[in-house]
């Protein structure tokens, strides 16, 4: 998805603003490919398709009379098809119109900024994927100083547990800002790598295609930790906040298995977020959710948890999306001992996992990606986390 529109891609461009768009006010399913022009005419101009695009303006705060009345946009695509149309049978390139236009500035830019991922997230992105974090390259260390410089900026302490041979663990600290409770947050910077040569792009640039990034560990783990760490950067308001990042899940977590019994043991949370979670192909969104039982037994959602769950299924209702809730973490059993944060929470943990990734997202292997429309909704949804962590600790259930 483009921010402007180019003169020399502008129907990919437009189409791809639309598809998105109208995916969200229609709640089409995000698995059905790019819509064309024509189609999105039929499904925006129609009376239901209209009423929910000023349905999607009220949830996203978009205001109403930004956008054009239904006769209006209904002339408006007849515009656009007559250009194409006349650009067709004279053999011309349909790449720019006056109407092309006319449908971005109406339909996209008013609400570009609430479904596009953040520029500063995407700039982060970038700068973690050029980074070789696979176990023994000199870039890991580099990316635990990149993020502890991001981190310190965002005014977290940071503790850097060390142990000889190993990628440092860092235990990043910020008091709460006008919310109560603590959530404390799991992540890891390190990439399971894949050979280059069966790659499509350059696995250590990032690109974007079709309305997916495309990268080495975008979707396990740097895409939603860019996401997070530029929705913190913007909110004036969270909880307090413990972000434990390690660098050796990739190869099993030796340091961390070692380390988080003890670390974990003394963390009393409101909730324990995981790194990543899920979408169906069709954008249903799986909300991973659980307390935990003695030995690590999955039980069901206590009355918090169950109420962070409904607000979070709100948001993704806002998003035209689905949603479902399923007992269990996330699961990452390829690796013995499994998963350090999950493996190691205290009995009683409210834990949960919400994410960017699909099922096309291909971790650890060749052409990893990650939807781009998942951005968005995972940073609004971090804000609803906080909201009701902040509830649960004030006693307001």
């Amino acid at each position: 998805m483009s921010r402007t529109l180019s003169m020399f891609s502008a129907t990919a461009d437009l189409e791809g603003a639309l598809t998105t768009l109208t995916a969200t006010a229609c709640g089409l399913p995000r698995d059905g490919g790019r819509l064309t022009v024509s189609r999105a005419a039929e499904l925006l101009s129609s009376d239901a398709g209209h009423a929910g695009l000023l349905a999607l303006a009220e949830r996203l705060g978009v205001a109403a009379g930004e956008l054009p009345s239904r006769p209006a946009l209904a002339r408006m695509f007849d515009d656009e098809m007559l250009s194409m149309r006349a650009l067709k049978a004279h053999r011309g390139r349909n790449v720019y119109s006056a109407g092309k236009l006319a449908l971005w500035n109406a339909l996209w830019v008013p609400f570009r900024d609430q479904l596009l991922p953040r520029e500063d997230a995407i700039a982060l992105l970038t700068e973690l994927v050029a980074l070789r974090t696979v176990a023994g390259n000199p870039d890991l260390l580099r990316c635990a100083d990149v993020l502890t410089t991001r981190l310190t900026a965002l005014g977290f302490s940071i503790e850097r547990l060390t142990r000889e041979g190993h990628a440092p663990i860092l235990v990043a600290r910020r008091a709460a800002r006008g919310l109560r409770g603590r959530v404390v947050l799991y992540g890891h910077y390190d990439a399971a790598e894949t050979p280059a040569t069966d790659w499509t792009t350059d696995p250590w640039i990032l690109q974007e295609r079709d309305g997916r990034f495309y990268g080495c560990a975008v979707g396990d783990n740097k895409a939603p930790l860019a996401v997070r760490l530029a929705a913190i950067a913007s909110m004036d308001r969270t909880p307090e906040l413990i972000w434990v990042l390690q660098g050796e899940e990739e190869c099993g977590s030796p340091f961390a298995h070692a380390a988080f019994p003890e670390l974990l043991r003394g963390l009393q949370a409101t909730l324990f977020l995981e790194e990543n979670g899920y979408h169906d192909l069709d954008g249903t969104q799986r909300l991973l959710a659980r307390t935990l039982g003695e030995g690590g037994a999955s039980l069901a959602p206590d009355v918090v948890l169950d109420r962070v769950n409904t607000a979070l299924s709100r948001d993704a209702s806002d998003w035209g999306l689905k949603s479902r809730v399923e007992v269990r973490g996330l699961n990452k059993d390829f690796f013995g001992g499994g998963c350090p944060f999950n493996r190691h929470l205290p009995p009683g943990s409210r834990y949960l996992a919400i994410g960017v990734n699909d099922p096309a997202s291909g971790i650890h292997r060749p052409n990893e990606s990650v939807p781009t429309w998942t951005f968005a909704l995972h940073a609004r949804q971090l804000t609803t986390v906080f909201r009701e962590v902040d509830r649960a600790a004030g006693g307001s259930l």
